[in-house]
């Protein structure tokens, strides 16, 4: 008999309609024979409106009440796990619901941001071998110290496709409100195709690089453990898109699709002393103050100066100046500079590593329609551009349309 871990997100489970037309789901897969894990988030804006609840009594609760902030978030998936518990029973199938720590989801003690490192699962085992169907809070585990613990982002996704490793699941569903993985955001570049299947490493890149629809930490997981992720609508029955290990083959150039993020900022440091002292210097410190630094960029001057670009995300930049700019004097440069308002633009795609034209292609498309670069960082299987943020969507639409990403494969 296979084990399906299925994964339904808020808009999925946001009215009790919904959570009647998810178990109805579950149950058919139930009588199919089919043993089933559900992981639920939250329903509808459920987790925004307790954080809204905890904002008006603290400025900072994150910092300044990072566990009782854990306890109160983790309720919202509490009530969505109950209410399908209920609705699946009314459809005539055993079901039982669990908390993360009730799961043994196991995690470190990073509360609001928290990492699973074991999940020992013995209860939901149990609870399969009785015939039952089991549902489980997403986004939420207990540590070591028997604290309560949230995932941050994406939560759900990662409890999912862990279960799924934990279990041997056959293949993790993530049930969501779009039908696939698409070569855009179909709501910015209207001819988007949805991917049959894509590989583990191109969508965490596009992950990595803005796409919504599955967070990165959870597609890592699935890569490391081969777990295939499934990905599908939970309003229709379309066969979605399936994510699993890269298919050998030719190396040809397939360019998967694009993603983008607004919301970064390029900081230059003019006048460095040369040598890589100084670059270490300005790196090392943005790390101390849990600054994550996306690209990097440095060029030596004719007079043997340097200059380093770097770039992070917009609510990081005041605390990124900030330090930039003590060392700008602390190390006898010249200037700082910054351009905020900027968005990451990723071409993800097998075989770019080594390939003349792919650079010269996008440059060319993007200088015809007047769109300037501010940054360029790549990989063996991206190139990554920063551009105004208000030529987000003519920049996404341009190169889809120059590297066919719309047409039939």
């Amino acid at each position: 008999m296979a084990l399906i871990v299925q994964k339904y997100g808020g808009t999925s489970v946001g009215s009790p309609e919904r959570i009647r037309q998810v178990a109805a789901r579950v149950a058919a897969e139930r009588r199919r024979g089919s043993d089933v894990v559900v992981v639920v988030s939250a329903m509808g804006d459920a987790t925004d409106e307790l954080f809204a609840l905890a904002y008006r009594i603290s400025e900072d609760p994150r910092r300044r009440h990072p566990r009782e902030l854990d306890l109160l978030l983790s309720a919202g998936e509490r009530v969505a796990m109950a209410l399908l518990a209920m609705a699946i029973r009314e459809c005539g199938v055993e079901a039982l619901s669990f908390t993360g720590s009730q799961a043994a989801i196991i995690t470190n003690g990073a509360h609001t941001v928290a990492r699973i490192e074991e999940v020992r699962a013995t209860r939901v085992r149990e609870e399969l071998e009785r015939g039952r169907v089991v549902i489980i809070a997403g986004f939420q585990g207990v540590s070591r110290d028997r604290e309560v613990t949230t995932l941050g982002r994406g939560g759900s996704d990662t409890t999912a496709v862990a279960l799924a490793a934990a279990l041997g699941a056959a293949r993790c569903e993530i049930f969501t409100d779009v039908d696939g993985v698409h070569t855009a955001d179909p709501r910015r570049v209207p001819g988007a195709r949805k991917l049959e299947r894509i590989d583990y490493d191109e969508m965490l890149e596009l992950a990595t690089s803005g796409a919504k629809v599955m967070h990165a930490r959870a597609v890592e997981i699935g890569a490391r453990y081969r777990v295939p992720i499934h990905v599908r609508s939970s309003f229709g029955e379309e066969e979605g898109t399936l994510i699993v290990g890269r298919e050998t083959g030719m190396e040809d150039l397939v360019l998967t699709g694009l993603a983008s993020e607004s919301g970064h900022a390029r900081l230059t440091l003019c006048g460095l002393p040369s040598g890589m002292g100084p670059t270490s210097q300005v790196l090392s410190r943005l790390a101390a103050a849990g600054v994550s630094v996306d690209m990097v960029a440095q060029a030596d001057r004719a007079d043997g100066r340097r200059q380093l670009q770097v770039t992070v995300r917009e609510e990081a930049l005041p605390e990124a100046r900030e330090i930039c700019g003590a060392l700008v004097t602390e190390l006898g440069a010249e200037r700082l500079e910054e351009r905020a308002g900027l968005a990451r633009l990723a071409l993800v795609g097998s075989g770019m590593h080594g390939r003349p034209g792919v650079y010269a292609r996008a440059f060319e498309v993007l200088l015809e329609k007047g769109i300037e670069v501010y940054g360029l960082s790549t990989s063996s299987i991206s190139i990554a551009l920063l551009v105004d943020a208000a030529n987000e969507t003519a920049a996404l639409e341009c190169l889809h349309e120059a590297f066919g990403l719309g047409g039939e494969r």
